[in-house]
Parts: structure tokens; sequence; C-alpha cells
């Protein structure tokens, strides 16, 4: 309606000037005419504007409560934007809570967690480029820890909130050279134990065993005393993890194959290798990793790996391994995972798995650890959430004592954002 209005009154302005342009024609000079007819041209051209464009409905004024962006504009994709305009930002996180029940074979608990393998975390990742070869970002994330499904046993108070830092980096990268990282994040063997095509290992039936019910004791078998608890005998070798290194990447080559090595605080080295690719329409990912500990404590060095095989139908297989040079002995443990993983309900993928894990001679010589599980990860695109539940067994025994088994049951789910 306003646009109306004002159109009105722009075409009464300028028949009013169309009508007075003779009289004034004939008492001004030439140049004071010319001028007349151009005010008319641009009053005809702004009321023509004013008729193409769109009415607004008339409404009650806004309330300075009233959001500065319509509601239809969040349809569109988000931008996050950088207080340096150079940076691209990406702001991204996930929310990971779950419910625990475990049974040590006398005594049971139900227990509140976070999901340690899908924690909760939140992460800030900038990007720029320099130009078709050289291209440079860096990294900040952050995970929140309130009842950790790797320490929280039964009784235990969740404890206070806490912040852990999981990277704090720069990186530079170059087409034909490869990339260049420093500061706090993933080492070069950091998930080389933990490839893995089925859907789930990032959540559950993942042969980080100590990641869930990690804190439930062990107890023995003759006299109800406890022992360790689940994340002391189990260790999945998958390289140094996070820290603070120097680390160098490969461009890709021969078709997915890459190189890695990095220098870590302390004076350990790490060394790995990876592949992705197809071989036809079958889906291989793999990855094999070498430690030097060097004066660090803990072990002296290991060997460890994984492959992961998806094939068209759904249908994967994943193995994994390592050996841990521990001084007095080595330790070893051996995984193996069947899975599927197709969208069968039309919400999103469903993955079903089944694994089963060995280790031997961790926490003492003459330690013996197994776990199975079995579990389901339903994927629901439309809420960016993964809704999951697994079941899973874990027992231990030594040369000299043997202890009951742990059952446990974890259900929970992962909002990504």
């Amino acid at each position: 309606m306003s646009h109306r209005i004002t159109a009105t009154l722009l075409a009464g302005a300028a028949l009013f000037v169309v009508s007075a342009a003779p009289t004034l024609a004939q008492q001004a000079p030439a140049n004071e005419v010319e001028a007349l007819r151009a005010q008319v041209q641009a009053l005809m051209a702004r009321i023509d504007k004013l008729e193409k464009a769109p009415s607004t409905p008339a409404g009650p004024p806004a309330s300075k409560d009233a959001p500065l962006v319509s509601a239809d504009v969040f349809k569109a994709p988000q931008v996050t934007q950088s207080g340096n305009g150079k940076i691209k930002l990406m702001l991204s996180g996930q929310i990971g809570r779950a419910v625990q029940y475990a049974d040590d074979g006398f005594d049971n608990d139900t227990m509140f967690v976070n999901n340690s393998q899908g924690s909760t975390r939140i992460r800030v990742a900038g990007t720029a480029k320099l130009d078709d070869n050289w291209t440079a970002g860096s990294d900040i994330e952050f995970e929140t820890s309130s009842g950790s499904s790797r320490t929280t046993g039964f009784g235990t108070d969740a404890g206070a909130f806490s912040v852990n830092e999981r990277k704090a980096e720069f990186w530079v990268q170059h087409k034909s050279f490869g990339r260049l990282w420093v500061g706090q994040g993933d080492t070069a063997t950091n998930v080389t134990s933990e490839v893995d095509l089925s859907g789930t290992a990032t959540l559950i039936s993942h042969n980080d065993i100590g990641s869930l019910f990690g804190g439930v004791l062990f107890r023995n078998k003759a006299n109800r005393a406890a022992g360790p608890n689940i994340n002391t005998v189990f260790n999945n070798f998958d390289g140094l993890s996070r820290d603070d290194r120097i680390r160098y990447d490969t461009p890709t080559f021969g078709g997915g194959f890459m190189l890695s090595t990095s220098f870590i605080e302390g004076g350990a080295t790490d060394f790995a290798g990876r592949y992705t690719g197809k071989i036809g329409t079958t889906e291989v990912s793999g990855a094999i990793g070498y430690v030097d500990n060097d004066s660090r404590t803990g072990f002296d060095t290991q060997t460890n790996g994984s492959l992961s095989v998806k094939f068209a139908n759904g249908f994967n297989v994943t193995a994994a391994g390592g050996t841990r040079d521990i001084g007095p002995r080595d330790s070893d443990f051996w995984y193996g995972k069947l899975g599927y993983l197709a969208n069968v309900t039309g919400l999103g993928n469903s993955s079903f798995v089944v694994d089963y894990l060995v280790q031997k001679d961790l926490a003492i010589a003459g330690g013996d650890a197994k776990a199975w599980s079995v579990g389901y990860v339903q994927t629901v695109d439309a809420f960016a959430t993964d809704f999951y539940i697994s079941y899973r067994n874990h027992s231990y025994d030594t040369r000299t004592t043997q202890y009951k088994d742990i059952n446990g049951l974890i259900s929970g789910a992962r909002v990504r954002f």
C-alpha cells in the first residue's frame, strides 16, 4: 500500500511539472527547460519502479525484540563469519550423551555418561587460500567431560565439569609438496588402529574397549575382591593419539596412498602410511603405524594397523592388530568386526555390527582379556542425529586369578551441528 501512495504522489508531481513546462519554457532559458525535462524523466522512471515492486501488507509496528532476520532466511545455507575477512571460518561440534547399565557378576549399576568415543565437543576451523597451490588453516577443538564413559564406575560421582584440549594447531599446505602441521593435534599414527567403514566406530563396537564401561572394576570370582578396571586391561595401541607435535603429510599419490611422520613433545617420533580408495565397487581403507617412544615412559616401541572393506551390497569387514614393547614383555591385540550398512528405514543409514577382540599381557604378564559386542546405529538425517544401542561382554583372567565377566548395555544419541 505504501508503494501505491508514493507512486500517486510522484505521479501528481510529474503531471504538475509537465503541465507547467510550456509556461516555464516561455519564461526560462533553454538550459533550464532541459533540466525540467530531465526531472520529469527521473520522476516517471521512479514511478515505474515503484509500480513493479511487491506491496507489503500493513501491520503493527515492529517490537524491539523482533528478530533482525526473518525466519525464512534460515532456510538458506548458513555462513559463519570470521573477524578477519580473509579467513573462511567453520563452526561445528556435537553433543554425545548416553545411559550405561553394567553388571560385574555381583552388583550392577546404571550410569549417565558422556560417551567418550563420540564425546561432546566444539570445533572452530579456519582456512585461507593464497592461490591455486597454497592453502593455510587453523583448528581449535575442545571436548567437554562430565561423567566420561571411560572413567565412570559403580557409584562414581560424575564429578566437576571440565574441558579437555583436543586440538590447537595451524597448518600450511602446497598441492604438490604436502601439508605441515604445528601445534596440539593428531600425531601421524593417530587413528591407524581405528580405520573402520562400518558406520559404528565413532560410537559403539569399537576396538578401544575402555572407551565404554572403562571405569567398571572386575571382581574376583573367589572372594568378590575388586580387581583392575576395564580401561586398564584393554588398549588398541592407536599410535600416539593427539599431542604437541610437528607433523608432515605427503600429497596423496598412487590412487589413494599417503605417508605421514611427526615429531612429538618429549622426544617420540612416529611414521604412518594410509590408503583410501575403491577396487571396482568395493571401498577399501587401511593404515599402518610405527612409534618410537624414545625417552617417554609407558613403552618403548609399537607397531599397529587396521583395514576395513565395504562391499557395494552394504556388508563390511574390519580387522585391526598391534604389538607393543613394554620392556620386560610384549603385549598384543587382535580385533575383527562384521557389519551391514544400508538405508533400510528411509530415515538414514542403519548399521548392524558384531565384533570380537583379544588382548594379551597388557596390565601384567599372563593377563588375558577378551571382549565381544553386538550393536545397532540408526542415523536420522533430518535431525543430524545418530541413535545407538549396544551390548558388550568383557572377560579377564590372569595366571593366578579368575574374574567374573562384566556385561554392559549402552544406549544414547549423538547430535551433530
